[in-house]
């Protein structure tokens, strides 16, 4: 009885650890050896490269599981789990190049596998690649993707003519980023006052782009100015000055500052100048 009860644990053991020797023994060595990424600008898509070393002599079939690859504008990852590209993808929604749902079949050796990359916002994102193959982890290692940070500027310029008894200031507004990536949804607040009042002749507020290295006009058209002041030396001109809604009238006596502040994420630019300069004032 005994030496039954003893073959019977002996058998029973020794199925427990061929399971086990099946399950996670079962010779699957795979390695991450490289991974590398082209740079990314903000709202653009690119990709992460990543070599992946079957060590084994057989192909194996594992999952490729993402972690910070997506980052939307609220500064959230989103999950791209086993999103992968195929051969020939040239678009990242394009569901016949991209595998949603399958493994990654892997011969023995180096392959190289490639998985998208997106973000909506500047900054260090460790994207985090694990190899997993019947829920077991064979490999995992983190690559940094540095997001370039755009660098907003603002610049303000004027041209003047003279119409009867007015001087009539054109002025023109710049959006400039001296950085890389695109800055989306920058807003600018216009204001112009009357310094010898201290009144607000007008404000106003709006959203622009720039793009990498780019400046951008602040006016909406392109034959227009960004905004008017005339300054009268006598009975105003009576111009509407349309399209253009920024605009300021004053007398010989008057001058306006025309000031631009410029706000994106936790960057913030202004730029003023005098209208008319003091080298130009009567």
């Amino acid at each position: 009885m005994k030496n039954g009860t003893l073959i019977s644990v002996s058998v029973a053991f020794l199925i427990l650890v061929l399971g086990v020797l099946w399950q996670y023994g079962n010779g699957t060595d795979v390695k991450i050896v490289d991974m590398h990424a082209s740079p990314v600008e903000v709202r653009e898509s690119g990709q992460l490269d990543i070599v992946l070393q079957n060590n084994g002599l057989k192909p194996v079939d594992v999952w490729i599981e993402v972690e910070n690859a997506f980052v939307d504008k609220n500064g959230e990852s989103h999950s791209t789990s086993r999103l992968i590209i195929s051969n020939g993808s040239e678009d990242p929604w394009n569901a016949e190049f991209v595998s949603l749902q399958k493994p990654i079949h892997l011969l023995p050796g180096n392959n190289s596998v490639s998985i998208w990359l997106g973000y909506e916002l500047s900054g260090k994102y460790p994207v985090n690649v694990k190899v997993v193959e019947n829920s077991r982890v064979l490999d995992e290692d983190s690559y940094l993707v540095e997001i370039p940070l755009p660098e907003i500027r603002l610049k303000l310029e004027y041209e003047m003519k003279s119409r009867n008894t007015s001087d009539i200031y054109r002025i023109y507004g710049y959006l400039i980023n001296k950085g890389a990536g695109s800055a989306l949804g920058v807003s600018t607040n216009l204001t112009v006052t009357n310094e010898r009042t201290g009144e607000l002749a007008f404000t106003s507020s709006e959203l622009h782009d720039v793009g990498d290295n780019d400046k951008s006009p602040l006016w909406a058209w392109p034959d227009y100015p960004y905004a008017v002041v005339e300054i009268a030396h006598g009975k105003p001109s009576g111009e509407s000055y349309m399209p253009v809604q920024n605009v300021a009238i004053g007398g010989s006596e008057d001058r306006f500052k025309v000031n631009v502040t410029a706000r994106w994420q936790d960057q913030v630019a202004s730029t003023e100048l005098l209208i008319p300069p003091k080298e130009e004032s009567r």
